[in-house]
């Protein structure tokens, strides 16, 4: 078979475009998977946020798709874990949080409670933690009253040398879900120097 220049030229346009969709097919593929495990660690409390109030998919689904879509960056897609969402309810929740690491794999979590409501204040606080490196997470239920504006968790001794990222699970009580106060889970601190395990 003899190929012209204009034959070869569709040729290797072709082969070109084909191997930019390979590329394009692995990193969305990886986006999925990483976005799939990230998810699963965490799905019995963004399913106990959403309280079946999901009614055309479910939470895994809901948060799998945001994920996918808005965070990740870079070429290859690499996951940004300030832009990670476990659930996109908005409420009032703390303000200025910070995480900083301390020996013994210790993470100090500070904040300001942003709220003079009784209820608020004495509502406990749950506290996703992510190491950064490995996206394994630790879920701390129930690990301090919003009034205290600090708490200390540690993390796994594995951990040592990752910078890990904080999200935090606040209680609205100016707006209700199946009858109950809403909670909502936004993404606080961490991802920094700071946040390096020790």
């Amino acid at each position: 078979m003899v190929f012209n220049s204009r034959s070869s030229d569709s040729l290797l346009e072709g082969i070109t475009d084909l191997k930019s969709r390979n590329v394009g097919q692995v990193a969305q593929r990886n986006k999925f998977t990483t976005t799939v495990d990230l998810v699963r660690q965490v799905l019995p409390l963004t399913n106990e946020v959403y309280a079946g109030s999901l009614r055309k998919m479910s939470p895994f689904n809901k948060i799998k798709s945001i994920n996918v879509r808005n965070a990740f960056a870079g070429d290859p897609p690499v996951l940004d874990h300030t832009k990670v969402v476990l659930c996109e309810f908005e409420g009032r929740t703390v303000f200025s949080a910070s995480l900083n690491a301390q020996p013994n794999q210790v993470m100090d979590i500070v904040w300001d409670t942003n709220t003079q409501n009784p209820d608020e204040l004495a509502s406990l606080l749950t506290f996703v933690l992510f190491n950064c490196t490995t996206i394994k997470a630790m879920i701390y239920s129930d690990a301090a009253a919003r009034a205290d504006g600090s708490a200390s968790v540690t993390v796994p001794i594995e951990w040592i040398g990752a910078m890990t990222a904080l999200h935090l699970v606040t209680t609205d009580y100016t707006q209700f879900l199946s009858n109950t106060p809403k909670r909502v889970i936004k993404f606080k601190a961490g991802v920094d120097l700071a946040s390096t395990v020790q």
